[in-house]
Protein backbone atom coordinates (compact mmCIF):
# COMPACT_ATOMS: atom_id res chain seq x y z
CA UNK A 1 0.00 0.00 0.00
CA UNK A 2 1.39 3.56 -1.04
CA UNK A 3 1.01 5.58 2.42
CA UNK A 4 2.56 8.94 0.76
CA UNK A 5 6.22 7.88 2.48
CA UNK A 6 9.12 6.71 0.74
CA UNK A 7 11.76 4.56 2.04
CA UNK A 8 14.19 7.74 2.58
CA UNK A 9 11.11 9.25 5.14
CA UNK A 10 10.03 11.81 2.37
CA UNK A 11 6.37 12.30 1.89
CA UNK A 12 4.97 11.96 -1.54
CA UNK A 13 1.50 12.31 -3.06
CA UNK A 14 -0.31 9.00 -2.58
CA UNK A 15 -1.80 6.95 -5.67
CA UNK A 16 -5.33 8.22 -4.67
CA UNK A 17 -4.38 12.21 -4.55
CA UNK A 18 -2.29 11.25 -7.63
CA UNK A 19 -5.36 9.99 -9.03
CA UNK A 20 -7.73 13.18 -8.35
CA UNK A 21 -4.58 15.71 -9.11
CA UNK A 22 -4.67 13.77 -12.90
CA UNK A 23 -8.30 14.31 -13.10
CA UNK A 24 -8.07 18.00 -12.11
CA UNK A 25 -5.00 18.74 -14.55
CA UNK A 26 -7.26 17.16 -17.46
CA UNK A 27 -10.42 18.51 -16.49
CA UNK A 28 -8.12 22.07 -16.11
CA UNK A 29 -6.10 21.33 -19.25
CA UNK A 30 -9.58 20.74 -21.26
CA UNK A 31 -11.22 23.63 -20.15
CA UNK A 32 -8.23 26.28 -20.90
CA UNK A 33 -8.30 25.00 -24.09
CA UNK A 34 -11.46 25.16 -24.77
CA UNK A 35 -11.87 28.51 -23.58
CA UNK A 36 -8.89 30.13 -25.27
CA UNK A 37 -10.05 28.36 -28.36
CA UNK A 38 -13.43 29.82 -28.23
CA UNK A 39 -11.43 33.32 -28.50
CA UNK A 40 -8.98 32.02 -30.94
CA UNK A 41 -11.29 31.10 -33.57
CA UNK A 42 -12.97 34.40 -34.06
CA UNK A 43 -10.69 36.85 -33.36
CA UNK A 44 -7.77 35.83 -34.34
CA UNK A 45 -9.07 33.60 -37.21
CA UNK A 46 -7.13 30.51 -36.48
CA UNK A 47 -7.67 27.72 -34.31
CA UNK A 48 -5.36 27.15 -31.39
CA UNK A 49 -3.42 24.92 -32.70
CA UNK A 50 -2.59 26.79 -35.73
CA UNK A 51 -1.29 29.66 -33.19
CA UNK A 52 1.25 27.51 -31.31
CA UNK A 53 2.94 26.03 -34.42
CA UNK A 54 3.34 29.72 -35.52
CA UNK A 55 4.63 30.35 -32.21
CA UNK A 56 7.21 27.52 -32.26
CA UNK A 57 8.25 28.81 -35.64
CA UNK A 58 8.57 32.20 -34.70
CA UNK A 59 10.95 30.94 -32.05
CA UNK A 60 12.85 28.75 -33.98
CA UNK A 61 16.12 29.48 -35.81
CA UNK A 62 15.11 31.74 -39.21
CA UNK A 63 11.57 30.58 -38.78
CA UNK A 64 12.45 27.11 -39.79
CA UNK A 65 11.46 23.22 -38.30
CA UNK A 66 11.36 20.21 -39.38
CA UNK A 67 8.11 18.71 -39.60
CA UNK A 68 8.85 15.96 -37.73
CA UNK A 69 10.05 18.21 -34.86
CA UNK A 70 7.48 20.63 -34.69
CA UNK A 71 5.31 17.15 -34.16
CA UNK A 72 7.58 16.28 -31.44
CA UNK A 73 6.64 19.46 -29.92
CA UNK A 74 2.99 19.99 -30.78
CA UNK A 75 1.88 16.32 -28.99
CA UNK A 76 0.65 14.96 -32.45
CA UNK A 77 1.82 12.05 -35.04
CA UNK A 78 4.03 13.06 -37.94
CA UNK A 79 1.08 12.24 -39.97
CA UNK A 80 -1.11 14.63 -38.07
CA UNK A 81 1.79 17.38 -38.38
CA UNK A 82 1.55 16.87 -42.01
CA UNK A 83 -2.25 17.35 -42.46
CA UNK A 84 -2.31 20.27 -39.97
CA UNK A 85 1.21 22.03 -41.82
CA UNK A 86 -0.27 21.54 -45.17
CA UNK A 87 -3.98 23.11 -44.28
CA UNK A 88 -1.48 26.07 -42.71
CA UNK A 89 0.64 26.36 -45.90
CA UNK A 90 -2.89 26.54 -47.96
CA UNK A 91 -3.63 29.45 -45.36
CA UNK A 92 -0.65 31.14 -46.57
CA UNK A 93 0.58 31.37 -42.72
CA UNK A 94 3.90 28.87 -43.83
CA UNK A 95 5.50 27.38 -46.60
CA UNK A 96 7.62 24.34 -47.21
CA UNK A 97 11.13 23.94 -47.81
CA UNK A 98 13.40 21.05 -48.81
CA UNK A 99 16.18 20.15 -46.86
CA UNK A 100 19.67 20.62 -48.06
CA UNK A 101 21.06 17.54 -46.92
CA UNK A 102 18.48 15.31 -46.74
CA UNK A 103 15.86 14.90 -49.37
CA UNK A 104 13.31 13.71 -47.65
CA UNK A 105 13.30 16.26 -44.65
CA UNK A 106 10.98 19.13 -45.19
CA UNK A 107 11.05 22.08 -43.03
CA UNK A 108 7.83 24.08 -42.52
CA UNK A 109 9.16 27.87 -42.86
CA UNK A 110 7.10 30.81 -41.32
CA UNK A 111 5.77 33.55 -43.99
CA UNK A 112 5.34 37.51 -43.53
CA UNK A 113 1.38 36.49 -43.19
CA UNK A 114 2.05 33.76 -40.62
CA UNK A 115 4.40 36.64 -38.30
CA UNK A 116 1.32 39.05 -38.88
CA UNK A 117 -1.37 36.35 -38.03
CA UNK A 118 0.84 35.13 -35.20
CA UNK A 119 0.68 38.36 -33.72
CA UNK A 120 -2.89 38.91 -33.74
CA UNK A 121 -3.26 35.60 -32.46
CA UNK A 122 -1.19 36.26 -29.69
CA UNK A 123 -2.61 39.02 -28.53
CA UNK A 124 -6.11 37.18 -28.18
CA UNK A 125 -4.22 34.38 -26.37
CA UNK A 126 -2.76 36.86 -23.72
CA UNK A 127 -6.42 38.82 -23.70
CA UNK A 128 -8.07 35.20 -23.29
CA UNK A 129 -5.46 33.98 -20.78
CA UNK A 130 -6.05 37.29 -18.60
CA UNK A 131 -9.93 35.88 -18.86
CA UNK A 132 -9.69 32.85 -18.21
CA UNK A 133 -6.44 31.85 -16.32
CA UNK A 134 -4.95 34.74 -14.38
CA UNK A 135 -8.34 35.93 -12.39
CA UNK A 136 -8.31 32.79 -10.92
CA UNK A 137 -4.94 32.70 -9.31
CA UNK A 138 -2.77 34.71 -6.93
CA UNK A 139 1.18 34.98 -7.80
CA UNK A 140 1.58 33.09 -5.01
CA UNK A 141 -0.45 30.47 -6.43
CA UNK A 142 0.55 30.65 -9.66
CA UNK A 143 4.22 30.18 -8.97
CA UNK A 144 3.72 27.12 -6.31
CA UNK A 145 1.59 25.55 -9.62
CA UNK A 146 3.75 26.11 -12.12
CA UNK A 147 7.15 25.29 -9.50
CA UNK A 148 5.48 22.16 -9.54
CA UNK A 149 4.54 21.33 -12.64
CA UNK A 150 8.07 21.88 -13.88
CA UNK A 151 9.45 19.14 -12.23
CA UNK A 152 6.70 16.89 -14.39
CA UNK A 153 8.55 18.10 -18.07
Amino acid sequence: MNDGLTMSGVSRVTRAKAVKLWEELTRAHGAMTAAIEKDMLPDAGMPLAWYEVLGHLTRAPQGLMRYQDLAKVAGITDSGASRRLEQMVKAGLIDRRSCPTDRRGVYAHITPAGKAGFERAHSVFLRSLDRNLSRHLDTGEAETVSAALSRLS
